[in-house]
């Protein structure tokens, strides 16, 4: 009602009448204002006023948000946030990414570890030899990816020697240390070398590298750790890794049981379809295990080729078909190698040498150079069918700089300086890029990797 109205009413009709209804709105009235103000007293009092009569400083508590109000309504607690894992890896494209990073065969003949040499190449300490120098310069490249591994080309001798070189190779234990030191969390080996000193360089190389706290696969002590898939948990938590690996040959040599060495024999040889069906067992038996994605190690035996041979090919192509692998890398051909996307899967070939001695042999220049890739995969951690690799940065590398053996990128920010000179720097850089692209990958994905620009680019965005 109007207030214009109801001036009008009590205007013109107040003296007609009775004084008892007057009397009654008239207490009525005062009985709403007693109860309004006690209301108000109530509210005050629950809340502020509380604080107030306790001495407490406190502020009134907030009202609930409207979602939450809701929530709380339905019985229903409010949606967590989900909770994002770029880890290392540069634009990240999804919830979740796991980078990781390979390179190729720690190869070590007399030559190179000659230089490294302590005072008592003797030793039983740790000490006859001191690597830490030559896989110095990997750090910052490790650093930038979540989950680094290596490839034991070799078996390794006692603490203290004796060592042997080419062809019968057990070199210093000091390789491992070295591997641990500079952020290597895994290794593989499985390689031509590994029963060049039977099961007892085996169990070496796995104590060795046990010791220093590196998870490795390839060959075992035990038919019981033969059967385990390694799965490797990225530091940065986005999501886990899971790690296959295996060697087309022994160098004409019979391991005392199959199981010591991870096997991937070619086409025709009567072990070939066991080979396989090992693997994938191993890849899916990682997935059970919680890996959201699997990555399998080739090791190939043919030398010094910037093409993939034959048996790389068929054998990355058959593993591939099974659907079991989201990348497949290879070593053993001591050169670069290009990469290929068969069908939904990635293949890197070849990553040639990370650290060796120099080959001066005309056509084997290829032993001095390497090629270091990051992998990134991307998706959602424990959620099967999101991952798929994202992206491929892949790095040239030398084994020497400025005439000291030392692992060095020849990539075009020259982060280190130049390896070689900058004529020979530019010349193998070029080289190894065209033998990566050889097979049509894509420039999208693949990428040389340019550290310097990265972290400059990290370095704006903070």
């Amino acid at each position: 009602m109007k207030r214009d109205d109801g001036d009008h009413y009590h205007g013109q009709h107040a003296a007609k009448r009775s004084p008892i209804p007057m009397v009654i709105a008239i207490v009525v009235a005062l009985g709403l204002a007693v109860a309004l103000a006690v209301g108000i007293w109530n509210a005050v009092g629950s809340h502020g006023g509380q604080g107030v009569r306790a001495g407490n400083t406190a502020t009134t508590a907030k009202p609930k948000a409207k979602s939450q109000a809701a929530s709380s309504a339905s019985g229903k607690s409010a949606a967590k946030a989900v909770t994002e894992h770029h880890g290392n890896s540069p634009d990240c494209p999804d919830t979740d990414c796991i980078s990781m990073l390979v390179n190729g065969d720690l190869l070590f003949h007399e030559g190179l570890w000659e230089h490294f040499a302590g005072p008592n190449t003797s030793a039983t300490d740790g000490t006859a030899f001191n690597f830490d120098p030559l896989f110095e310069p990997m750090k910052k490249y490790i650093q930038a990816s979540d989950i680094a591994v290596c490839e034991f080309e070799t078996p390794i001798a006692p603490r203290g020697g004796p060592y042997s070189a080419y062809p019968i190779f057990n070199i210093p234990p000091e390789v491992a240390d070295a591997a641990r030191n500079v952020g290597y969390q895994a290794c593989t080996h499985a390689t031509n070398h590994s029963w060049d000193q039977g099961s007892d360089g085996i169990a070496r190389l796995w104590d060795t590298l046990e010791a220093d706290g590196i998870a490795q696969t390839g060959s075992y002590k035990t038919e019981a750790d033969s059967l385990k898939p390694l799965v490797l948990t990225s530091p940065t938590g986005g999501g886990k890794l899971g790690l296959v690996t295996g060697t087309v040959s022994l160098n004409g040599m019979t391991a005392d049981q199959d199981w010591q060495v991870d096997r991937l024999r070619e086409s025709g040889d009567p072990h070939h379809d066991s080979d396989i069906q090992k693997a994938v067992a191993k890849a899916k038996k990682a997935r059970e295990q919680g890996a959201d994605v699997v990555a399998i190690a080739m090791h190939s035996v043919q030398e010094y080729l910037d093409y993939a041979d034959s048996w790389q090919v068929s054998e990355a192509h058959e593993l591939a078909d099974t659907g079991a692998f989201d990348v497949i890398y290879g070593a053993g051909c001591h050169c670069a190698q290009p990469i290929e996307k068969y069908k939904n899967t990635w293949i890197i070939y070849g990553v040639g040498n990370a650290v060796t001695v120099t080959s001066y042999i005309p056509g084997n220049e290829t032993n001095n150079q390497g090629v270091t890739a990051r992998i990134q995969f991307a998706g959602k951690k424990g959620v099967a069918g999101s991952w798929r690799v994202s992206r491929i940065d892949w790095l040239p590398t030398a084994n020497m700089r400025q005439g000291e053996y030392r692992w060095c990128p020849i990539s075009s920010d020259h982060p280190d300086g130049t390896c070689w000179s900058e004529s020979e720097d530019e010349t193998q850089r070029q080289r190894i890029s065209k033998v990566i692209y050889s097979m049509g990958a894509d420039t999208n994905v693949v990428r040389e990797w340019n550290l310097t620009a990265e972290q400059q680019a990290r370095q704006a965005g903070k």
